[in-house]
């Protein structure tokens, strides 16, 4: 008898942890992994892919186009490196993506992407994302058909910044001073 009520109540005691957790999904600011979807605002944000990008390979000297001329060549210690961003937008209201990013180091050397021109049609750029399941880049784009099914943000970095791993991009919205998310990138 003892061992039936016991059973009982911690069954119950189960049932009410689990509806104590509701419907609700926990917003992630901190993604540990690229396949991770982090939310700032009313957008969530997931990282597709990073790696450095080789200049001398035709597709990925295309994805450095329009990359301001005097920004253009690397140093002697210097690589290129992309990251290719999604956003999605489950809210009932129009939203824009973020506008601030950055990758950090372990030292805390923080890098900005470069400024690309609008002959780049495959850069992340600053953009309204949909209500109700709008995406960025826009699902009928040519970012959003690529294998990487993002948009890319071009990075020139000092080549030994890859011995400070992890590094994390962090983004920021200038629409929500104060509020931040980042990524480990699989570097």
């Amino acid at each position: 008898m003892f061992r039936r009520l016991l059973a009982l109540t911690l069954f119950a005691t189960a049932l009410a942890g689990l509806a104590a957790c509701g419907d609700k999904e926990a917003t992630v600011s901190q993604g540990e992994s690229e396949a991770i979807f982090v939310t700032l605002g009313e957008l969530q944000y997931q990282v597709q892919m990073s790696r450095q990008l080789n200049p001398a390979d035709s597709g990925d000297s295309d994805l450095l186009a329009g990359v301001d001329p005097t920004e253009s060549t690397l140093g002697a210690d210097d690589l290129w490196f992309g990251v290719w961003v999604r956003v999605f937008n489950s809210s009932d209201t129009l939203a824009t993506t973020a506008d601030d990013f950055k990758i950090v180091d372990t030292r805390g050397e923080e890098f900005e992407p470069m400024i690309v021109d609008q002959s780049n049609k495959l850069v992340f750029r600053k953009a309204p994302v949909g209500a109700d399941g709008g995406q960025y880049p826009n699902p009928n784009s040519a970012a959003a058909n690529l294998p990487t099914a993002g948009a890319i943000l071009i990075f020139k970095l000092p080549n030994p910044v890859l011995d400070y791993r992890p590094l994390e991009l962090e983004i920021e919205s200038s629409d929500l001073p104060g509020k931040k998310a980042s990524v480990t990138l699989d570097v």
